[in-house]
């Protein structure tokens, strides 16, 4: 018998001295499947492999690849979390995952499937507009919420202002996203100047710059 060692991952093993003859001193590695001459990397004595690429040294590097690759692959499907949402076969996992670690989708996945219903605009006195409306999700899946965008012209149609609102203003009740079919009730109160004499509401998945 002769101990030998793999030069590919290290591993020792022993090897049977006829054996090794009737291969011609070549020899299959059990672990990696590395082929060698058992003779050239023949340990002698209580020769050990090198502390440094030891098998249990190898080990502990895998499962550190491992979980960095687990990270990798978590960090890619969190960046990614919004065309995801729109899928139903991944929608469960997104969703999962946002319910494990507080990752609340940074925009509405799709804003064209939010509607505003039932919108009622007045000017009372003091020119304060007051804005009613239910804003609903129409998407087969949870969002988070858009931002209303609020435009006031003058009498000529030109722009006097434009102002965005995110959900903590405009909502009656606070929450993190809109579930499936679910509506919202929408209260806004803004003082605006005399001169608007018409408004226009809109929805944005974040305000423009």
């Amino acid at each position: 018998m002769i101990l030998t060692q793999c030069p590919s991952c290290r591993t020792l093993f022993k090897v049977d001295s006829e054996a090794l003859e009737a291969c011609g001193g070549a020899v299959r590695c059990g672990q990696c499947a590395a082929v060698f001459q058992a003779d050239v990397y023949r340990l002698e004595g209580d020769a050990v492999a090198d502390p440094g690429r030891s098998p249990a040294r190898a080990w502990l590097l895998a499962v550190a690849a491992l979980l960095l690759a687990g990270a990798l692959g978590a960090q890619g499907l969190y960046a990614a979390r919004a065309p995801l949402a729109r899928r139903a076969l991944t929608r469960p996992v997104i969703e999962a995952l946002c319910r494990a670690v507080p990752c609340g989708l940074a925009h509405p996945a799709a804003l064209d499937r939010f509607h505003l219903l039932a919108a009622r605009v007045t000017q009372g006195a003091g020119g304060v507009l007051r804005i009613r409306a239910r804003l609903q999700n129409a998407a087969g899946f949870r969002q988070s919420l858009p931002f209303l965008e609020v435009t006031l012209r003058s009498s000529r149609g030109r722009v006097i202002a434009r102002a965005h609102f995110p959900a903590r203003v405009f909502l009656r009740r606070l929450r993190p996203t809109l579930g499936p079919g679910k509506t919202a009730a929408v209260r806004l109160g803004l003082r605006v100047p005399t001169r608007a004499t018409s408004w226009q509401l809109a929805l944005l998945a974040a305000p423009r710059r």
